[in-house]
């Protein structure tokens, strides 16, 4: 038995991309990849609700320390960054309110060079918000408090007066 022959009619029912079709192909991609891709900015609004993300998450850590140590613990606003510090004695005792030490996040903020209990906002993102804010060692804020991130478009992270819920 011969082997079987290929005929031109099932070469011309074979399908593909020829080489050259191919290479076009290519050379269109690589000329859209130079182009127009670098115009495209595909991570527009992610910095500033990461940046939310972060305060409120830093917020509600705060909130969950004072519980957690029985001691006040304040969040500062500075700039665009935030700092927690937390008191040395309960809140009855006397020398109470002074906030002498650093309260540490559970993972630092790389952004802010060195001290480990801030956070600190990326470029082109800002926040505004009381200057302090109080947490008791019940999880109550001294008053409700609204902070704004502002990059592209302004987030709320609001803190609940009575309860000290953050949203």
């Amino acid at each position: 038995m011969s082997p079987p022959r290929h005929t031109l009619a099932a070469r011309r029912r074979a399908r593909g991309f020829t080489l050259i079709e191919l290479i076009m192909v290519l050379l269109l991609l690589g000329i859209l990849a130079v182009f127009a891709l670098p115009r495209i900015d595909l991570t527009r609004g992610f910095d500033e609700v990461g940046y939310r993300d972060a305060v409120r998450a830093t917020l509600e850590y705060a909130r969950k320390s004072a519980v957690a140590e029985r001691r006040n613990v304040r969040v500062t606003l500075g700039g665009n960054n935030l700092s927690l510090s937390i008191d040395n004695v309960s809140p009855e005792d006397p020398g109470a309110g002074n906030f002498p030490r650093n309260l540490p996040l559970p993972t630092p903020d790389r952004r802010c060079g060195g001290p480990d209990n801030q956070l600190c906002a990326p470029a082109n993102v800002t926040l505004a918000g009381p200057a302090t804010l109080t947490f008791s060692p019940l999880g109550r804020p001294g008053a409700a408090a609204s902070y704004t991130v502002t990059g592209d478009a302004p987030w709320t992270v609001t803190v609940q007066a009575e309860t000290g819920h953050v949203h």
